[in-house]
């Protein structure tokens, strides 16, 4: 049985592709899964899967690598669970983890798994990552993207320690048999007719919805009855509602806010658009073409591993407006025979290449590699 401890910086609810991450075989892999900040909320989708959940609520700016309490608390961990693989998720965890590690009795091997882009850009950080990826047996970038942004990032990394494991997930809930007319009902019950363009994330400035809005401005020139939908939330819905109404899109472009129906969403579009200037891989993207939406992207990060050599894909520079009207005006005038056969084919895409199951995989690999490196520093441990 391979013990594998995931450290998490803070719990923030319930994280379906966290929940796929670290379901594994139960007869191979014993996963308990650490968050050092953040409050229990009894909807963590980890209890129903039997997960040991630990919730150790430290203050978020304790969390240093070099604070001995937080080291203790998980050098402790550690030795009381026995365990032989340690996967600290994302940059923040991976100094407190790799270095409790060092002090444990048990000197799991670690693993790093990366979700973003450009995090070891500052002298700073590309200092702390020498130091510390010397004691790390694997780093995991979730695209092809960012591992490459891994590799080009750090200082004399070698190139056979960072892998790939892409994103994959689930699918079900965007599967359903519902029509287009009942979803845009739910979504905008006075608004059901026209060219559905659609998009969901937080209202950041790395989400690029600026940009989208300058796209669409022309869009609209070309098809009157198009319609933009954009869910999510953040700090840039005020100055984005602004600029709507700058460019006289008022009739044309629908703010949902923060919303849980996301399968009803991408249900009512007609092609999903995701303008980002940064990504690792998108979950948003997986799921818009297990819909059945062609999609218009950027090609950055991971985006383009997605859409492939397909054809149900546009990618575009996230910078030019012009670029991105451009795309999302061909889509538009295709033929609605044309337009499903491509969503079709991006679903196929996303079941075959970017399933959970596939994922799994590619993770109990990465974790039975790393027992046997830690089997062969603990030999003598064992043989004791």
């Amino acid at each position: 049985m391979i013990n594998v401890l995931h450290i998490i910086h803070k719990y923030r609810g319930d994280y379906p592709l966290l929940n796929q991450q670290v379901n594994l075989d139960r007869e191979r892999f014993r996963t308990v899964v650490c968050y050092l900040s953040g409050k229990a909320d009894g909807k963590n989708g980890l209890d129903a899967l039997g997960i040991k959940t630990i919730y150790l609520g430290l203050k978020p700016d304790t969390l240093r690598f070099y604070n001995v309490t937080v080291l203790r608390q998980l050098k402790d961990l550690m030795e009381c669970e026995d365990i032989h693989v340690v996967n600290c998720q994302q940059h923040r965890s991976t100094p407190v983890g790799v270095l409790a590690a060092l002090l444990a009795a048990n000197r799991p091997s670690t693993v790093s798994t990366l979700h973003g882009l450009g995090f070891s850009r500052t002298f700073r950080r590309k200092l702390l990552n020498w130091l510390l990826y010397k004691n790390v047996f694997r780093i995991i970038g979730i695209s092809h993207g960012v591992s490459r942004d891994v590799l080009n990032s750090n200082w004399q990394l070698p190139q056979d320690k960072v892998v790939t494991v892409q994103n994959g997930l689930v699918y079900d809930r965007f599967l359903t048999t519902g029509t287009q007319e009942d979803a845009r009902r739910k979504i905008l019950p006075d608004c059901a007719s026209g060219f559905w363009f659609g998009t969901a994330g937080r209202l950041s400035a790395v989400k690029n919805h600026e940009t989208l809005l300058l796209a669409f401005k022309k869009v609209v020139e070309f098809i009157p009855k198009s319609v933009l939908i954009i869910a999510g939330d953040g700090e840039l819905r005020e100055s984005l509602v602004a600029l709507t109404a700058k460019l006289n899109l008022g009739g044309h472009v629908h703010f949902l806010g923060f919303r849980r129906d996301i399968p009803d969403i991408l249900k009512s579009l007609d092609v999903f658009v995701l303008p980002s200037l940064r990504e690792g891989l998108p979950l948003v993207l997986l799921e818009a073409m297990a819909s059945g939406l062609p999609v218009v992207a950027s090609a950055v990060g991971g985006i383009p591993e997605v859409i492939g050599d397909g054809d149900f894909g546009l990618l575009v520079d996230p910078h030019s407006p012009d670029h991105l009207a451009e795309a999302m005006i061909r889509m538009a005038q295709l033929p609605a025979d044309q337009l499903r056969d491509l969503g079709i084919k991006a679903r196929q895409r996303v079941l075959n290449d970017f399933s959970a199951e596939r994922m799994i995989q590619d993770y109990e690999r990465v974790y039975t590699e790393a027992f046997k490196d830690w089997k062969q520093r603990n030999m003598h441990r064992i043989q004791e």
